[in-house]
């Protein structure tokens, strides 16, 4: 309870200050030549010579001055590969609210020695339409993977096993520098293991995204920057990465010529992990209730690769062309042993022990093309993209199964074989109509394929002589193409309401069909998809957004492949090839302010989604659990996010937020309803103690979730670090602990169904230490334009929770 009274007191504190009316100073950088934003340059208020305030131009080149009394002022401009700029006599008056207008910078061919960059920005940033975390900020993520990133954001819940919601919903969209990748096409939580932290930058969470965006992800989408070189020369780091559970071992370069820049960068992990399960089931199966008793231990390895290469040409200063290679493999192999005793009446009528092996390994690229064309007109652009990704993944097991004499008496082994093609097709324009409104149009066509190849074969003899068995064997291949276009419209005056007024249009082709006789089949669906947005700027740092928007869901290969795996002989899983999208109506209201050292945040949601995609659990005569995934449910939630962040000292500053809402899940056809209050409570609190040194906590806690079925259990989290700036802070070296007083993370997850209880106790081993090392060289000059990127969110991915 002290985290959550600690942040409840911040949230009060933040409110009750008394606000000094004071001016507020605004601007935006430009290009010379080029006419485009410049991005991060430092702007310096100044009254007679001396610095008054100092800030940092945001991605679009505006700046904004907030602490300022009355009175004559100069503005200064500097920024690498720019001559520095002054703006005088800039007068205001007490409660002013003054605009100075574009300031074109000139670049110059000055050249640096060696440097070191660093942004003074705060850890999370609200903007007008998404909250960003600057993860490059945050030294407790270091030499961990995104889901460390993930797990510090508000609003974001990330479970042991790396599964992700956003304000309590699995269906997001998760882009990469915002365009899709295929690792994360087959599985979102296995995907983001595979991502260091050490690589990222920032992480934007929008939730009422705009009509250009694709439709998909019903609770909002999750963009994962990564770091990138904008300066000319060459430049890059080294940083290995050592924990007691998972080793990270990366490196980046970067060249920049006059108008060519080529980065690449690339890292091996290697992780281990181990747990403890427990699961107990009663099913009744003609007035005879039947007890099954299965514990297992699981103890697994894995290793990942991950590189990309980027190349950007400048043409000239109106058309660039960019070109980029993502490439990915890995492997993991999960050991089980089992143990399990099934009783009726008081007699065990079965036991058996199963020594048992699981292994996945897959491979995979994503390869694009972009070309922009820029005008003389500020902001006025078309671009046109292109991408093409693909991925091979087996997933193999065998087990044996022995009796309490350790006599092997039957085994079995299967291998499901999968190869996914993606490639988009994209044109975009952006047309400013005056200084304050902006026509977006454009349009996109998505080509996929996927292909699912599985075998299962047995030994009921014991040995090794293995049978195929054709009936649990097929192949299924699935064609999907989304045709979509949308239009936005969006209006931001200084005063009044801005509006961003949206509709987007998707239709979908589906076509699927079976090797083994299976019925194929085919379907299409268009789905018109509004979004309008209102937004105001108010006096002393304030600021107020109203939104609504409809969204669906696609569900992906993870959802679809109808492939069972039956490696637990009492539990399986599979696809359903038959599923619908979901669709989802989201109301939200956002009231964010800012006081001096301290920012606040609320956002109020609401959202309902049809014929939602759940996992049911069902249970045979046998005792044995099959999990598919069907659109049973409407799946409703209204809750309210907050967000505080403050500096408490000079050298100590605190963040912390609330996630609360109720979740309602019922079902018609299965006459089954679940609700409950849920939450999440994250703390994150930094002291800098001058000299390079700096020590951080951070700590969060989930409480339990309900599905249509039961509830997943609730558990805590947390860590300390303490990092040294050495080599003339060109490097770092850290030191972190992860949950030192809990060897463990426990807890319970709970399912009724018709004809059964269950009980799963899991004991996750999390206790271990992190070393963290860091190198950063190079010469540096000039600065680079921002490129814009395909990204395909129409898809629902895997949450990995089996």
């Amino acid at each position: 309870m002290k985290p959550f009274l600690f942040i409840l007191l911040a949230f009060a504190t933040s409110i009750g200050s008394v606000l000094a009316q004071q001016t507020k100073i605004s601007g935006l950088l430009l290009d010379s030549t080029a006419n485009k934003p410049v991005e991060f340059a430092t702007v310096a208020l100044l009254k007679d010579g001396k610095i008054v305030e100092g800030v940092t131009a945001d991605a679009k080149g505006k700046f904004i001055f907030s602490k300022a009394d009355a009175g004559d002022y100069a503005v200064q401009v500097s920024f690498v590969g720019y001559s520095t700029k002054t703006i005088d006599k800039v007068t205001v008056e007490k409660g002013e609210e003054k605009e100075i207008g574009v300031i074109k910078l000139a670049q110059t061919a000055q050249k640096l020695a060696e440097v070191t960059v660093t942004e003074q920005k705060s850890l999370f940033e609200e903007k007008s339409d998404r909250m960003v975390y600057n993860a490059e900020k945050d030294i407790s993520i270091k030499g961990g993977d995104a889901t460390d990133v993930l797990k510090k954001i508000p609003s974001i819940a990330v479970d042991i096993e790396g599964n992700v919601q956003l304000r309590g919903s699995s269906n997001i969209k998760v882009l990469i520098n915002n365009k899709p990748s295929s690792i994360v096409a087959r599985s979102l939580s296995d995907a983001l293991k595979q991502i260091p932290a050490d690589i990222i930058k920032q992480v934007e969470v929008i939730t009422s995204p705009s009509a250009k965006y694709d439709a998909e992800g019903t609770a909002g989408i999750i963009n994962i920057i990564t770091k990138k070189n904008t300066l000319k020369g060459t430049s890059g780091s080294i940083s290995p990465n050592f924990g007691q559970w998972n080793n990270w071992q990366n490196a980046s370069i970067n060249h920049r010529m006059k108008s060519v820049g080529i980065s690449a960068n690339g890292g091996f992990n290697d992780w281990k992990n181990k747990r403890y399960m427990r699961l107990l089931r009663s099913f009744t199966n003609e007035n005879v209730v039947t007890d099954q008793d299965q514990t297992q231990w699981v103890i697994g390895s894995g290793r990942n690769f991950y590189g990309t290469l980027n190349v950007d040409w400048d043409i000239d200063s109106l058309n660039r062309m960019g070109a980029g290679l993502n490439y990915y493999n890995g492997d993991n192999t999960n050991g089980f042993d089992i143990n399990y005793e099934e009783r009726s009446r008081g007699v065990v009528n079965q036991f058996f022990r199963r020594d048992m092996s699981r292994t996945y390994d897959w491979a995979g690229a994503t390869v694009n093309l972009d070309y922009t064309r820029l005008f003389k007109k500020p902001k006025k652009e078309i671009n046109f993209l292109m991408l093409y990704s693909f991925e091979g993944e087996d997933s193999d097991y065998w087990s044996n199964l022995m009796n309490r004499g350790n006599s092997i008496y039957y085994r079995e082994k299967s291998y499901n074989i999968s190869n996914n093609k993606e490639g988009t097709i994209q044109l975009d324009f952006t047309n400013p109509l005056d200084s304050i409104s902006t026509l977006e149009m454009g349009t996109k066509t998505i080509f996929r394929q996927i292909l699912s190849d599985y075998r299962i074969a047995n030994a009921v003899d014991g040995t090794t002589n293995f049978v195929d068995v054709p009936a649990q064997a097929n192949v299924f291949d699935y064609a999907q193409q989304v045709a979509s276009a949308y239009v936005v419209y969006s209006r931001t005056p200084k005063k009044k309401w801005g509006i961003n007024l949206g509709a987007r249009y998707e239709h979908t082709f589906i076509q699927a069909n079976f090797l083994n006789g299976t019925t194929p089949f085919s379907n299409t669906y268009g789905n018109f998809i509004p979004n309008l947005s209102l937004s105001r700027s108010l006096k002393k740092e304030q600021q107020i957004r109203l939104s609504y928007s409809q969204r669906i869901q696609r569900p992906q290969f993870y959802f679809l492949n109808p492939y069972v795996n039956q490696s637990d002989s009492k539990n399986l899983y599979g696809g359903n090839p038959y599923l619908q999208p979901e669709l989802t109506h989201s109301v939200e209201a956002n009231y964010s302010i800012s006081i001096k050292q301290t920012s606040f945040n609320a956002s109020f949601f609401l959202r309902q989604t049809n014929n939602a995609i759940e996992s049911i659990n069902t249970v045979d005569n046998q005792g044995v659990l099959k999990q598919i995934f069907q659109n049973v449910a409407q799946n409703s939630a209204y809750g309210v996010n907050l967000s505080a962040n403050t500096k408490l000292t000079k050298q100590w500053s605190v963040n912390g937020s609330l996630n609360m809402f109720y979740n309602v899940l019922e079902s018609a056809e299965l006459k089954t309803r679940n609700e409950d209050w849920m939450y999440r409570i994250n703390l994150n609190s930094t002291v800098d103690f001058g000299k390079g040194i700096k020590a951080q906590f951070f700590g969060f806690y989930n409480s339990a979730r309900v599905n249509l079925q039961g509830t997943y259990g609730g558990f805590g989290f947390y860590n300390v670090v303490l990092q040294k700036e050495i080599l003339k802070k060109k490097g770092t070296i850290g030191f972190g602990y992860d949950n030192p007083f809990s060897e463990t993370i426990n807890w319970r997850n709970e399912f009724v169904g018709p004809n059964f209880t269950q009980i799963q106790d899991v004991a996750m081993y999390r206790r271990g230490w992190r070393l963290n090392l860091k190198y950063e060289f190079g010469k540096m000059s000039g600065s680079q334009r921002q490129k814009k990127r395909i990204s395909n969110d129409d898809k629902k991915a895997g949450d990995g929770n089996n």
